[in-house]
């Protein structure tokens, strides 16, 4: 069985839908592990022991990423090969590397512009282009996300090999509303601030356009990693992912 996980319904909707109604429901799991250090580990570590078939072969994280890299544009996906912590005594960790094999042939054979650069896991969303530039100059990373480091270790605790894939959603050059963790989070307050703010419209709208773009992308990545873990997963051990 694969587990496929995210931290927001709206990362995994679209693959929702695209999974055709025939698909046996036996080879697949798919769960939102929600936002939030205490709440990414449990989620998994409830995945990973409750399953009645036993323990999943394999995990797949899809998410969205902030770019801290400049080249980086929305709906780019990238498949990292080391997840920073931003934390300097903290060192990272690495997906098992047949895993990682499959997301690559996986992300070419969609199509998409792919990239590989590292990720860094960090506790909020980083909301200026200043402020990617900072975490761009202190770690060899291309991308910021709130969830792989921790999820890696979870994996890694229980033997089962993980692979995050992420897609690009705002830039390294754009900035981000400070209500936006409100609204990821879906707090009534927050919706409604902005709504009723006609001047972070513009903003809304960019970003509901971007996060379509993005979820088009995971999703397309998603159906092609499936298919090549029908292909290749019983080559698959369940090599830990490594810290280092």
């Amino acid at each position: 069985m694969l587990a496929i996980i995210a931290s927001m319904e709206r990362e995994l909707s679209g693959l929702r839908r695209e999974i055709s109604s025939d698909r046996s429901v036996d080879s697949l799991d798919l769960r939102v592990v929600g936002v939030g250090k205490p709440r990414r580990k449990s989620g998994l570590r409830e995945i990973l022991r409750s399953n009645s078939d036993g323990q999943p072969r394999g995990v797949l994280m899809l998410g969205f990423a902030g770019a801290v890299d400049r080249k980086l544009k929305t709906g780019d996906v990238v498949i990292s090969s080391r997840y920073y912590l931003d934390d300097p005594d903290e060192g990272f960790l690495v997906p098992g590397s047949a895993i990682r094999q499959s997301a690559i042939i996986a992300a070419v054979n969609t199509g998409l512009p792919v990239t590989y650069l590292d990720s860094l896991t960090v506790d909020a969303i980083v909301a200026t282009p200043e402020a990617k530039a900072e975490l761009a100059g202190c770690y060899p990373v291309g991308i910021v996300e709130m969830e792989d480091y921790w999820l890696a270790m979870a994996a890694r605790e229980s033997g089962v090999p993980f692979i995050s894939a992420r897609v690009v959603l705002d830039t390294a050059q754009q900035s981000l509303p400070s209500y936006l963790m409100g609204l990821s989070q879906g707090r009534p307050v927050d919706v409604l601030r902005a709504v009723v703010t006609p001047w972070r419209v513009p903003a809304l709208l960019r970003l509901a356009y971007q996060a379509h773009v993005a979820r088009q992308a995971l999703s397309r990545f998603a159906l092609s990693f499936i298919r090549q873990w029908e292909r290749e997963g019983h080559h698959l051990t369940a090599a830990n992912v490594s810290l280092v």
